[in-house]
């Protein structure tokens, strides 16, 4: 039998969380940050927020690289921005979507952008999920 072992600089516990809730700060290029609760999501492809949180970083939404994307349900609009993204004390830069509808409230944080840029453990039976940048 082969063994692998894997180090993380990063464990984070989503114990009392229906989903992987994980701590994200998002800055813009001006130095304006919003620190934020984003959902793992494996099936997404790409990182995509709530549009509140575009304002909040004061960007303008129309701006951005539009993008249609589809889900069981329908299809929804997004802007794409370049952004630094921020988890624990790991940083990178990566193009976020924002939801253009009010009504979307989601946050979620997917293959691009995200996953593409670490290591990641997940034990889900202990509610643990293990971080580190891929290098």
């Amino acid at each position: 039998m082969t063994v692998f072992k894997l180090e993380f600089p990063h464990r984070h516990s989503y114990e009392f969380h229906p989903t992987i809730a994980l701590p994200v700060t998002l800055i813009s290029d001006i130095d304006t940050q919003v620190d934020l609760s984003a959902k793992l999501d494996t099936g997404s492809t790409h990182c995509i927020f709530e549009k509140k949180f575009a304002d909040w970083l004061e960007l303008d939404l129309a701006s951005g690289a539009q993008a249609r994307f589809a889900t069981a349900t329908g299809y929804f609009y997004c802007y794409g921005h370049e952004l630094t993204l921020s988890v624990f004390d790991m940083e990178w830069q990566a193009t976020v979507y924002f939801a253009e509808s009010e009504s979307f409230s989601l946050n979620v944080v997917g293959r691009v952008g995200f996953l593409d840029r670490l290591r990641v453990g997940l034990i889900d039976y202990e509610q643990l999920i293990y971080l580190g940048l891929y290098e």
